[in-house]
């Protein structure tokens, strides 16, 4: 399921920047890429952690300590990101929408309907 969303969230970021690029908004594009790839990469830690709880006889403080650090990390690489101006609050928020609905999408419908 994890190669569906990436594959899928990908393919909807291209269309997204392609959008943004044609529609000349700026360097929107660049920040819907960031945003789009840190939402899947949230998304894959998120699915590595919780096979491992899903997996453990018992569930291990570390894993819920992970899922906290996984959660500080990705809203610090947010807030540098924006700190720095190398992505805008609205690219950020768009790449992270279409991710999340991708999940979804994938989660809802299940990988075989969509081919």
């Amino acid at each position: 399921m994890i190669r569906a969303v990436a594959v899928r969230t990908l393919a909807s970021l291209a269309v997204a920047i392609v959008v943004s690029l044609v529609a000349d908004y700026g360097g929107m594009s660049m920040s819907i890429l960031l945003g789009g790839v840190v939402g899947l990469l949230n998304f894959v830690f998120l699915s590595w952690s919780m096979s491992g709880l899903l997996n453990a006889d018992s569930v291990a403080p570390v894993m819920l300590i992970f899922n906290m650090v996984r959660l500080i990390l990705v809203l610090g690489v947010l807030f540098v990101l924006i700190y720095l101006k190398l992505a805008g609050i609205i690219g950020l928020a768009i790449g992270l929408t279409i991710s999340f609905l991708v999940v979804l999408w994938v989660g809802y419908f299940g990988t075989e309907r969509l081919r």
